[in-house]
């Protein structure tokens, strides 16, 4: 029985640990589909902010970037931004990503490619940091979560 309970916790440790890492997996498929997002719209810059929801249904968006998706032409209806719901960003990155959206189809096309080109840059620089912290943390934290569950596994033995 002693033996099924430390199992059990070591099982629940490393679930712990995964879904740690999956905050820093989601970080990184965030801001790259946000990159490619942007990308997508550069070559469609001519659309204003009317046909963006038109240009938003054919994106098909996958886990937290869908709920940005869903913000955002939310917010293209109504006019009202929140992006503190998606909760794998930090608040720094919530106002960035408001400045970016709130920009986006209110200038002309030349205007907003060099907008676009800025913003793009931005998000390289996130997506880079992101996959550093990415292919740096996960492993690191499975690993950690690991031996100290085999060390308490040993303490409780």
């Amino acid at each position: 029985m002693k033996l099924f309970l430390i199992v059990i916790l070591i099982g629940v440790i490393m679930l712990i640990a995964k879904s740690l890492s999956e905050q820093y997996k989601d970080k990184f498929d965030f801001y790259d589909n946000l990159k490619n997002f942007l990308n997508q719209y550069k070559i469609n810059i001519y659309f204003k902010q009317e046909k963006i929801i038109e240009f938003l249904n054919n994106v098909k968006p996958k886990k937290h970037f869908k709920l940005f998706i869903e913000l955002y032409k939310s917010y293209l209806e109504n006019g009202e931004l929140n992006l503190s719901k998606i909760s794998l960003l930090e608040h720094e990155e919530i106002i960035e990503l408001e400045e970016i959206i709130k920009n986006l189809g209110n200038h002309d096309a030349q205007t907003e490619i060099n907008q676009l080109d800025m913003f793009l840059i931005k998000i390289e620089n996130k997506t880079s940091k992101a996959l550093q912290e990415k292919t740096k943390l996960c492993p690191m934290i499975i690993k950690l979560s690991f031996l100290f569950s085999i060390a308490l596994a040993i303490l409780l033995i």
